[in-house]
């Protein structure tokens, strides 16, 4: 029996996670790129928890962070096995811009559970950000493999084919396939510009 509350609260939370993720709440992408990535998954802090910061120093940012995931560290030595702690740090990671430890701790909660979708859809982004388009790639496939129907993971597909790998006559038709679930998702964001740049490119 779990005994502490700000644990219970905390699983309660990230399992009730809603996944329509607003453009833009996660951080961008790499610079190279004009296009940013939306992220999957929502926030996993409970109500009141202490949030990574949105001013100052970098130092400071990185301080708040770690001593975050210490907290949860200790509630997942309760638990080791639990995957949404481990999805929780890498929240933590994710959002402070710190890409390789949001990497090990989203591929240690993939191991663990088996692949959520959202999960790796924000991973591919990790990768992205990691200089590694390719793995990005392979992993927002993995995503559509199972849930074709998952925009943010199609969305992030065009963006990769098109800034990073410049395969654009891949890119123009995997942007098809977002458009086609634009009337049934309104949360998937404006694509305008994405198809000025996509199609534009196309002469």
């Amino acid at each position: 029996m779990l005994k502490n509350p700000i644990f219970t609260l905390i699983l309660g939370l990230i399992v009730g996670t809603a996944v329509g993720f607003v453009l833009g709440e996660r951080q961008a992408v790499p610079p190279q790129s004009a296009m940013s990535l939306p992220a999957a998954q929502g926030g996993a802090m409970p109500e009141g928890h202490p949030q990574v910061p949105v001013d100052g120093t970098e130092i400071a940012k990185r301080q708040q962070v770690q001593q975050q995931v210490a907290e949860l560290e200790d509630m997942l030595a309760q638990t080791p096995n639990d995957h949404r702690l481990m999805v929780a740090i890498g929240n933590l990671y994710y959002d402070a811009a710190m890409w390789p430890n949001a990497r090990g701790w989203y591929e240690r909660a993939i191991a663990e559970e088996g692949g959520n979708p959202d999960v790796l859809t924000d991973l591919a982004v990790v990768y992205r950000n990691l200089g590694q388009p390719q793995d990005a790639l392979g992993t927002l496939d993995q995503v559509l493999a199972v849930a074709p129907e998952h925009w943010q993971a199609r969305f992030n597909r065009v963006v990769i084919l098109h800034f990073d790998l410049h395969e654009h006559e891949a890119a123009e038709k995997a942007l098809a396939d977002l458009e086609a679930l634009a009337a049934e998702y309104p949360e998937i964001p404006d694509l305008s510009t994405l198809q000025k740049e996509i199609r534009g490119s196309q002469g």
